[in-house]
Formats: C-alpha cells, sequence, structure tokens
C-alpha cells in the first residue's frame, strides 16, 4: 500500500468527515467545414452566442471530437455503440457520435447530454443554520461539503459555526461522457487517471469559484474543504493509476492521505485551505459510505439499521450491536436510466411514474410536467411494477400475449461493432415522445435489464441479513434514487424485501451529509444540539467486514431468485 499526500500541520478536533461544469452544450451544434490542412480538417464549433474552433483528423468519430473539445453529451458505454446514448442530428438524420465518422461538410446536432440534471443536496438530518426561529448571524467563516458521485456531484458551503448554508451547487459528474460505471472509468483510467481527474477537478474547482462569487465569501474565509466518494471517484480525483481496482483480487493499492492540500488536488489556487477526504473501506465500498454513517449515527441513532445507496455501485451497509457488514452489488446504470433504450438522466421531461390503464396505454407523470423524452431510474420501476400489475410483464420477466396488440411496437436496437444490422427489439409503447421526437417505448432488453439490476442489489440486502441473522430495525434509502421512488411499486417487482414494509426511512443525500457534519465546529449541528461528536469515519473503516458477493456460496442462487418478480 501506498501514502499519498501530506497532512502535516493539520487536525481537526471533531474527526473528518465534498455551474455545472457541462450545462453549455444542450442544443449545441458543430459545423464542420471543407477546409483541409494535410489531413486535418477544420472544425466549427457553434454555442449560442460563442464561436469556437477546433481541428480533427479525418475518419475520426464525432464522440471524439466531442470529447476532445469537453462538450457534455450522454455516452454511457463509452462508445461501444450498445447503450444508444450519444444521439446526435448530421445534416438532419439522427445518428450515434460513436459510430459516426467526421466527413466534410457535416452540420451536427447534439440532442442527449446531461444539463440540468436533477441532483439531490438535501441531507435530511444536517444542521440548517436556525436559532429560535430565525437565520443564525453569520461568524464569517466558511467550509466546503463535496459528495463525487459516479452520476452526479453535489456541493454545500455553509457556516461552520452553526451550519447556516451559504450556498448549493450541483451538476452532472463530467466523466460520465465516458461510461456509466465505475468499472467503465477504471478500464480508462488502469495506468494513466489523467484524463478523467483533469474533468472532476476542474469541474469541482469551477463549482466552489461560483459557490464563492455567489454568497460573496472571500477565498480566504474557507477553512477547509470535506470530500466523500466512492473508491473509484477518489482515486481519479487525485489522479491515482486504477489498476489494482480493475484486476483481481481487487484491492486498492494507494491509502490516501486523510488531508490534503486544495492546490495539490485542484492545482489551482482559488483556495489555500486543507482537503479532508473520507476513507474509503474497500475497492467497491468507498468514502461515500463511511460519509453516510457517520451521518447516519449521529443524527439517527439506531442499534440496528441498514444503510442502501441505489446508485449504480449498490453499496449497502448494516450495523447491529457493534458489528458491521458491508458488500456492493454491480447494480449497472439501469436503476439511474442508464441501458434502458428510452432511459435517460432525471431531467425535465423524464418519466418518473406510470400507470397502465389496459389498452388506453398509460398514464405518466414528467419532471417539470411537459411532454416526456424518456424514463428516469424511478420511473423505470414504477412503469415495471405497472406492466407486472397489468399482467403485460410475467413473473419470469417475460412480456406476457395478453398485451393488447395496439400498444406493441419495435425499437430499433443500437448498433455494435459485433452486429452490424441487428434485429429490432419487441416493445411497449408507453407515451408519445415530444414534438418531432419518437415514441418512448419499453423494450423485453429493458426489462432483462431492469431484472439484473434489481437483482444484484436485492440479493446483496438478502445476504447481508442472512449474515447478520437478523431484519435491521431501520432501512435508510440513500441518494438521488430515492427522491422520487415509490415504495409500493420497489416492493412490487421485488427490490425491497416486504420483510421491510415499515421499516423504511429516506435519508437524502448521506455522502453529502457526513461531509456537511464534518465540516462544524464540535458539538453543532447534531439531533438535539448538545456536545455530541462526529463519529470517527476510520473506526468504521477498520472494524467494517466486508462480504464479497462474487464469491459468497448463496450469491448465485440468491440473485438468480431475487431476478425474478
Amino acid at each position: 500500500m501506498h501514502g499519498v499526500g501530506n497532512s502535516e500541520g493539520f487536525k481537526l478536533n471533531a474527526g473528518i468527515g465534498p455551474l455545472c461544469y457541462a450545462c453549455a452544450a444542450y442544443g449545441a451544434r458543430l459545423s464542420f467545414s471543407a477546409i483541409w490542412y494535410n489531413r486535418y480538417m477544420s472544425i466549427k464549433i457553434f454555442f449560442p452566442g460563442e464561436n469556437l474552433s477546433a481541428e480533427a483528423s479525418s475518419g475520426q468519430s464525432l464522440l471524439d471530437v466531442i470529447h476532445a473539445h469537453e462538450l457534455p453529451i450522454e455516452a454511457l458505454c463509452n462508445g461501444r455503440g450498445t447503450c444508444g446514448k450519444c444521439r446526435v442530428l448530421v445534416n438532419g438524420q439522427e445518428r450515434l457520435a460513436c459510430k459516426t465518422p467526421t466527413e466534410d461538410g457535416m452540420e451536427v446536432r447534439i440532442l442527449s447530454s446531461a444539463e440540468e440534471i436533477e441532483v439531490l443536496t438535501r441531507t435530511g438530518g444536517a444542521a440548517d443554520g436556525q436559532q429560535d426561529g430565525s437565520p443564525a448571524p453569520l461568524s464569517g467563516r466558511a467550509a466546503i461539503a463535496v459528495d463525487i458521485g459516479t452520476t452526479t456531484v453535489a456541493l454545500e458551503m455553509l457556516d461552520p459555526a452553526n451550519g447556516r448554508r451559504l450556498g448549493v451547487r450541483g451538476f452532472a459528474n463530467p466523466q460520465r461522457a465516458y461510461g456509466a460505471d465505475v468499472l467503465s472509468r477504471i478500464n480508462i483510467s488502469m495506468d494513466d487517471a489523467t484524463l478523467l481527474s483533469g474533468l472532476i477537478t476542474h469541474a469541482v474547482d469551477g463549482a466552489v469559484t461560483s459557490l464563492l462569487k455567489q454568497a460573496g465569501v472571500p477565498a480566504a474565509s474557507v477553512e477547509k474543504v470535506i470530500i466523500a466518494g466512492n473508491t473509484t471517484m477518489t482515486y481519479l480525483l487525485l489522479n491515482l493509476r486504477c489498476r489494482s481496482l480493475g484486476l483481481a483480487p481487487f484491492q486498492p493499492e494507494f491509502t490516501p492521505e486523510p488531508v490534503q492540500d486544495y492546490e495539490k488536488i485542484f492545482h489551482t489556487k482559488t483556495l489555500g485551505c486543507p482537503v479532508l477526504l473520507y476513507p474509503y473501506i474497500s475497492a467497491f465500498v468507498g468514502g461515500d459510505i463511511t460519509s453516510g454513517l457517520a451521518h447516519i449515527v449521529r443524527h439517527y441513532p439506531h442499534d440496528s439499521f441498514m444503510l442502501v445507496d441505489m446508485g449504480t455501485n449498490g453499496e449497502i451497509a448494516f450495523s447491529r450491536d457493534g458489528r458491521l457488514l458491508t458488500t456492493s452489488t454491480a447494480a449497472g446504470p439501469a436503476l439511474e436510466g442508464g441501458n434502458i433504450t428510452c432511459g435517460m438522466s432525471g431531467v425535465e421531461g423524464a418519466i418518473y411514474a406510470a400507470a397502465a390503464l389496459g389498452a388506453d396505454g398509460f398514464a405518466v407523470r414528467t419532471i417539470g410536467g411537459g411532454p416526456a423524452a424518456g424514463i428516469c431510474g424511478s420511473g423505470v420501476i414504477d412503469l415495471v411494477a405497472s406492466l407486472l400489475r397489468a399482467g403485460f410483464v410475467q413473473e419470469t420477466g417475460a412480456f406476457s400475449e395478453t398485451i393488447p396488440e395496439g400498444l406493441l411496437t419495435e425499437a430499433p436496437a443500437p448498433s455494435s461493432s459485433e452486429k452490424a444490422n441487428p434485429r429490432p427489439f419487441k416493445a411497449v409503447r408507453i407515451a408519445p415522445g415530444a414534438p418531432a421526437s419518437a415514441d418512448i417505448v419499453f423494450t423485453q432488453k429493458d426489462v432483462r435489464e431492469f431484472q439484473l439490476a434489481k437483482g444484484a442489489i436485492r440479493a446483496g440486502i438478502e445476504i447481508l441479513m442472512k449474515e447478520m441473522g437478523a431484519v435491521p430495525d431501520v432501512f435508510y434509502l440513500a441518494g438521488g434514487f430515492g427522491q422520487r421512488i415509490d415504495l409500493e411499486s420497489a416492493m412490487r417487482v421485488g427490490l425491497i424485501p416486504e420483510s421491510l414494509r415499515g421499516r423504511i426511512r429516506f435519508v437524502g443525500n448521506t455522502s453529502l451529509g457526513g461531509c456537511v457534519d464534518a465540516c462544524m465546529d464540535a458539538g453543532e449541528g447534531a439531533e438535539g444540539g448538545g456536545d455530541a461528536k462526529q463519529p470517527d469515519p476510520g473506526d468504521f473503516a477498520r472494524r467494517a467486514e466486508e462480504i464479497n458477493l462474487g464469491v459468497h456460496p448463496d450469491f448465485n442462487n440468491t440473485f438468480m431468485e431475487t431476478m425474478m418478480f
């Protein structure tokens, strides 16, 4: 194991416990001119109000060009042509950017972007900076909490004396353009993490600058920055190669120093304060869980509880009578709209609730209340539950013969290098698309993708309960995924066991909450006030027992059972 960073000269009494970088490109146009220089052609990229120029080589894919200029685009499979998300209009025809080589005279409009993604910045029991119902007076000091998630990044600046919120920022993780899950990003950064590290450090530093400007807070007033993220996100933030995370036995090669200099991490002088990093537990149970555990223990004291973050990494922790079990599940991006034909992030136009109306189709609700543009993670759960209730999907996940003929259709499969002319997928028509867009459909393949994701998470929950020999008194559902999830639907599809009915509590972004807690002065911001101290996150890392589902003797059978409905 290698040490990274320098913590000399800084110590916290209370323990340590994190403008959208990618918002400008929705509707961006790329116009390729016919001017050639040797084997290069000049490219002009047009945004509203500004004009940028760049060069690309003949035959280079549009996705490569878009990546090279740091334009946000949904590319969840990292250019393999399997997710179908990197949609662009080329001379008026819809194509995938990863499968389209640059040609002379092309005009391109980016259709898929992570702009305006919904980011959860609510932190449950964290301090609200109130005194007797009124905002607490400002102390002239500041601290910044940062949660770096695989999909989104959230920041909160606050007064450490009383918890008064000074500003918040949330944006899509710009690394998402190179793959939706941690494994995609590990593969890119096996020996060199410079690319993805540059994306996230630039984005976070830009958000910090924006927070300072918005709140009118001098940079010198910021005393500390607290950051939490899963192990891969921490490695990429620190520009550490990820080979050890991607190869057996999956043991992290580096142990980052818990306290580092802002300038060393972000390569700017925006702040001159120390940065404190929450420690990871294992390669796939990260600092976001230790931060979340610290937040739960401080604000929601229970002897027996399970904390579940249902993101792409599916991290789970079960604490009971002093014992702490943890695991992670390869849920993949389906629960966040990834790998779903019409899936999308939680942005305006995403279907988050659906009800089958028989032959009359479906009643849907969208974020923002406008026309449907796709289906987000909570919408996938609600939709599958409604398909089951209507008898349109069988226990095995197969489409039934009772689906009204008027609802059946076909969806073209994304092209890939393995299949030049893939067969279309059988699909159910869910809702008309936005003007000039295709209908929103849900395919048989989408059902299978959901079964894999929910089966993995449910198997993790079941195995931890079996290992502990008990059901948790409280089941804490954390993260952005829980914002709009319907519990009845989640139980109907088998994502959450019936044995946990009545025990479930939504707790918001606990990873950010733990960082906010660590920003506070000792004794401030705890449930009920008083002298409650911030739990030592190192204690969770030291005593956690990780359950490796990949080698657990019961996993395969449990997974096969929990995939069914």
